[in-house]
């Protein structure tokens, strides 16, 4: 009954460990490589399971660098071909692979267009060089709503503290 009781406890806080609620992108630097349910971007924004993110533009001229297709069983893995910009995918599941020496990001499995593949998104990579389009503020658009506050605060249209307030909620986008 004892042991029962502790490899009951021992099984709840390995799975707790093993399939976190949210991931952050503040945290990697002291991650371990496990499955997660959520993922709060250096955008910003909270990516969960279930989600859709729109696939952006290619890095190169006709290939994804950071999106591959396939699962290396089955379907062998390449990267995603230009011609699936502008598509949306569903998340399937958020990981963090990854070790000590060469640094964790997280990657999200995705559902491919046809259904029958799935698409790795090397997520932060991805969302930095515009292959994915993420759900927070690029830099570049944080960077215009405050110069346009700015305008607008030069131009008496808002208060200073106004101004003050979009500014500290804008900097944490702007790079």
């Amino acid at each position: 009954m004892k042991f029962n009781l502790i490899a009951a406890f021992l099984f709840t806080i390995t799975m707790s460990t093993a399939f976190g609620q949210e991931i952050k992108y503040a945290d990697l630097a002291t991650a371990e490589r496990g499955e997660f349910t959520s993922y709060l971007g250096s955008d910003g924004a909270v990516y969960k399971i279930g989600d859709r993110v729109k696939i952006g533009v290619p890095s190169s001229n006709k290939t994804f660098a950071f999106i591959t297709e396939g699962d290396g069983i089955l379907l062998p893995i390449t990267n995603l071909l230009a011609n699936s910009s502008g598509t949306e995918t569903e998340i399937k599941r958020i990981f963090v692979v990854g070790n000590k020496r060469s640094g964790y990001t997280v990657a999200f499995r995705t559902k491919g267009i046809t259904g029958l593949s799935n698409y790795t998104i090397q997520f932060e990579n991805a969302l930095s060089t515009g292959e994915v389009k993420g759900f927070g503020l690029s830099s570049d658009d944080a960077l215009a709503q405050l110069k346009k506050a700015k305008d607008k605060l030069d131009l008496g249209l808002i208060t200073q503290e106004e101004f003050d307030k979009l500014k500290a909620e804008l900097s944490k986008y702007i790079k």
